[in-house]
């Protein structure tokens, strides 16, 4: 069975289970598979999109000037 290109063998560094990743790893820097990879990932939330857009139309609305006609 061949593999695709792009695609590396690694040893997970919280398990030990072998994997494939589609990158080339870092020397010196944690590889996780699948599984162990949820567990250290943190949640992704749609808060945080709403709360820098908001945030993005107040800077707006702070550099505006008032005295403009």
């Amino acid at each position: 069975m061949s593999q695709r290109p792009n695609v590396t063998e690694i040893k997970c560094s919280d398990c030990g289970k072998t994997a494939t990743v589609p990158f080339k790893p870092t020397a010196g820097k944690p590889v996780y598979c699948r599984e162990c990879l949820a567990k250290h990932s943190t949640p992704r939330t749609g808060t945080d999109h709403k709360s820098n857009s908001e945030s993005t139309k107040e800077q707006a609305w702070s550099r505006r000037r008032t005295d403009w006609k």
